[in-house]
């Protein structure tokens, strides 16, 4: 007898050889022995997972001179044909080569005997998918209302392709992709019996390559033979496959928890000199980061992770220095460079990048730290410092429950945005600072109302005297000076422009209020400056826009703010389906009831108005140019007064 690889000397004869596949195996078992058995079946799946085969033990249950039965001898005449390939009662098409509607004519013409030795006449239709509207159509009839003792198995990797008048007349049974240990472990299986001398290295990763498919592991196990006889070795199958060894995985871990991007680009250079495929290796790190992963998450012990025992260590060492937040970005960097690879030219290029990538997303501080050290005002930057220590420690404060939360997006640089408390501005009192009185009137000054040359030494958000301090301004105006460059989103960037062409050319850093007094109208200040406080926590951005607003008008169930026709490009911002949502829903708590919001521009004061408050704001700003600690102020930091507005609530 000629040769039989492995694959087809050890195929399935019996559903209980099948691996994986209880479900399917279990049914059809009960369906036999109930003689329940159905005359259209759609067995569906990956390549390689037992389809054909579970059709053919399907023929010969229904056919074994001992059956029907679940458990066929295998030795009867008519099990030994079958599993031959030679019985007449067992027809086996290829759809993808026979799928026109003569083929099926004849099929149909076919199926209309009687059997000829066996019990039932058995179809058995191989990528089904394949056939043509035509033959599907031809088919119908026939599929519905088989002839006697004819059953049709339909196998096929696609069954979305095949028409739903197909499908609703036959039973579908999927088969599911095999696990790793599945795989590893039938491949032992077979090793004992063959009197093969294989590592436990060589079978992960010939169990790995497979990707679900006992078929196409049976065959790299009989192409590992071929390479290295009786014994096959870890190294020799690695060297086959072009699998990278698992120090070069190693390395690219080390690498990236150092941050030592020469160390990473020296192994790419490595695998173009031994001429590895470098996709391969893409794939291969994606496969490593994954287990990793899972080390992580779940422990390294648990029955998701694709390695062996003694392996298991070496990926939780490796976990350990990185969170799950930094594993999930280098698995997303991964996915891209691999896909890079794939649809573009110039592989290398693409590959050093994507490790580039790695490395810079490795020195990003986690958003718990920037936090921390925020709060601690130490000053600590998204770069430098021991990534590993770094990595635990950030990897202990996620595991014990920080309840802060970071937003991973597959890019090179990733953007961090957070909203925070900012400490209160310093207040100074006239026992804190001697020689300097107190304002009267209980006016405030604005940060932005001394301008020139800034004095490191005074804060930005000072305010004078012991009652109605303006704290939500103070806290915004400390909180936007303080703000990186390039931190603002366009929008932000637009209104600045804005302010800046209002101001003189100078950005405002602070709030900047009308002139006129603010007026409510069915709502208390207390009220809203609750709305604003809450808003001012949430988005800054929004809160200053809500700094323009004149009038605050509360009629039933709607809020309206009131804008000055000349800042009616902060109305239209504010018209913003978002902000408006946030000024909404925040407006609703406050209020104790729902709340719609809209933005409104104000109509133009009368002239006899206008002259009055004209009058009013001079003499407070000649009462303000009159008060003595305000002239000390001006005359030590050589500043000028720009605005002069009353405190809320005067």
């Amino acid at each position: 007898m000629s040769y039989q690889v492995i694959a087809r000397k050890w195929r399935p004869q019996k559903f209980s050889d099948l691996v994986g596949q209880e479900h399917v195996t279990e049914t059809l078992g009960n369906a036999i022995k109930n003689d329940r058995v159905a005359h259209a079946y759609i067995f569906s799946g990956a390549r390689g997972v037992g389809k054909t085969t579970a059709a053919r033990i399907l023929a010969k249950a229904l056919n074994c001179v001992h059956g029907p039965t679940a458990t066929p001898c295998g030795e009867c005449d008519s099990c030994r044909e079958i599993a031959a390939g030679t019985s007449l009662d067992v027809i086996e098409i290829d759809a993808a080569s026979n799928r026109g509607i003569d083929q099926i004519r004849e099929l149909r013409e076919m199926v209309r005997y009687a059997p000829a030795s066996s019990r039932s006449k058995v179809v058995i239709l191989d990528e089904a998918h394949m056939l043509t509207g035509e033959a599907s159509n031809a088919l119908l009839k026939t599929l519905e209302e088989p002839p006697d003792r004819v059953i049709f198995v339909m196998a096929t990797t696609q069954p979305e392709d095949l028409v739903d008048t197909i499908r609703s007349r036959s039973q579908h049974f999927h088969f599911r992709a095999l696990t790793f240990g599945e795989i590893t472990a039938r491949l032992e299986e077979i090793a004992q019996k063959e009197n093969l001398k294989i590592d436990a290295g060589a079978l992960a990763v010939i169990s790995r390559m497979a990707e679900g498919s006992m078929r196409d592991a049976l065959s790299l196990l009989e192409q590992a033979r071929a390479y290295c006889g009786e014994v096959i070795t870890d190294a020799a199958v690695r060297e086959l496959l072009g699998v990278v060894p698992d120090d070069a995985l190693a390395t690219l871990v080390s690498a990236i928890a150092e941050g030592s991007a020469d160390r990473a680009l020296g192994l790419i250079h490595t695998f173009q000199k031994e001429g590895r495929n470098l996709q391969h290796f893409c794939r291969e790190a994606i496969r490593h980061i994954r287990n990793l992963l899972i080390a992580k998450v779940c422990g390294a012990n648990s029955d998701l992770i694709a390695a062996t025992a003694d392996q298991r260590p070496a990926l939780a060492e490796a976990a350990a220095l990185f969170s799950e937040e930094d594993l999930t970005r280098f698995f997303q960097i991964l996915l891209q460079t691999d896909d890079d690879l794939r649809r573009k030219p110039d592989p290398r290029v693409h590959l050093e990048m994507g490790l580039l990538r790695l490395i810079n997303a490795a020195r990003l501080a986690p958003l718990e730290e920037l936090l921390t050290e925020i709060k601690n005002g130490t000053g600590g930057g998204v770069g430098g410092g021991p990534v590993p220590a770094r990595r635990a420690a950030s990897a202990s404060a996620s595991s014990a429950g920080t309840g802060a939360t970071s937003a991973v997006k597959t890019s090179s640089a990733i953007a961090v945005k957070t909203s925070m408390n900012v400490p209160p501005p310093v207040t100074y009192k006239d026992e804190n600072r001697p020689g300097i009185g107190a304002a009267s009137n209980g006016a405030v000054m604005n940060a932005s109302a001394v301008t020139g040359v800034r004095d490191l030494s005074m804060p930005t958000g000072v305010f004078f005297g012991d009652s109605n301090v303006d704290s939500a301004a103070a806290t915004k105006a400390e909180a936007v000076a303080r703000r990186p460059n390039g931190a603002f989103s366009s929008q932000e960037r637009e209104a600045e422009k804005l302010l800046a062409s209002q101001n003189g050319g100078t950005a405002a850093t602070a709030n900047q209020h009308a002139e006129n007094d603010l007026q409510y109208e069915g709502i208390t200040a207390e009220q809203v400056a609750q709305i604003k406080s809450a808003v001012q926590q949430q988005q800054k951005f929004l809160g200053e826009l809500l700094e323009h607003a004149l009038v605050w008008e509360l009629a039933g169930a709607e809020l309206k703010l009131y804008f000055p026709t000349e800042k009616k490009s902060f109305a239209e911002m504010l018209e913003g389906r978002d902000s408006l949502e946030k000024l909404r829903g925040i407006s609703s708590n406050v209020l104790g009831r729902a709340i719609r919001v809209c933005a409104k521009l104000a109509a133009s004061t009368s002239p006899e108005a206008g002259t009055r408050l004209g009058s009013e704001h001079q003499e407070l700003r000649a009462k303000f140019e009159r008060d003595p600690m305000v002239r000390s102020i001006l005359q030590r930091f050589g500043g000028k007064i720009s605005e002069v507005r009353r405190a809320q609530g005067e």
